[in-house]
């Protein structure tokens, strides 16, 4: 019984290896056979370069644009309980119209603790670079200033995500979105 077994996966191996292109010469153990007829069954997949899209520059109006769009859907979704806070937002909504590039070689937890882990956070999880990465800074008042958005790749497009942003008291974690 088993040099039936050992004939049949012998046939087996000899039907995928008739499929296989490359020069059976050059395979020099079953592990390269098995590998040649994989790559040879595997479709075609298309690959994005993950470096594709440039950032877009901080002071890009349509940046901002988005980020306050951001934030107005998530006030929707989580309006503020006291009018204090709603006051807070549409301040803060008024005060975010533009932003500044902040350097992210370097940026310390000393400057700014939730804004650098995020930082880590991403290049970590996303397998980035500093130089893949863009720190914009909210410029203006009440609260403003204290507002960073991180950008970097995915596919062929860009993910600002807002970062330090204070509601109710509490951070706001993944507030983010797509930027063509």
């Amino acid at each position: 019984m088993s040099n039936l077994s050992f004939f049949l996966s012998l046939s087996l191996f000899l039907v995928a290896s008739t499929n296989v292109k490359a020069d059976n010469a050059e395979l020099k153990t079953q592990e390269d056979a098995q590998v040649a007829v994989v790559e040879e069954l595997a479709p075609e997949t298309n690959v994005l370069d993950v470096k594709a899209a440039p950032r877009p520059e901080c002071s890009d109006k349509k940046l901002a644009e988005k980020v306050i769009e951001t934030l107005v859907d998530y006030q929707k979704e989580h309006p503020s309980t006291m009018q204090i806070e709603r006051r807070r937002d549409i301040l803060l909504r008024r005060n975010l119209t533009s932003f500044e590039e902040v350097a992210v070689e370097g940026f310390s937890s000393k400057q700014n603790f939730n804004v650098a882990n995020a930082i880590i956070m991403t290049k970590i999880n996303k397998g980035l670079e500093d130089s893949d990465l863009r720190l914009c800074k909210g410029t203006g008042g009440a609260g403003a200033s204290k507002v960073y958005v991180l950008l970097y790749p995915v596919g062929e497009g860009n993910v600002g995500e807002i970062i330090n942003l204070q509601s109710s008291g509490e951070e706001i974690k993944n507030l983010s979105f797509i930027y063509n």
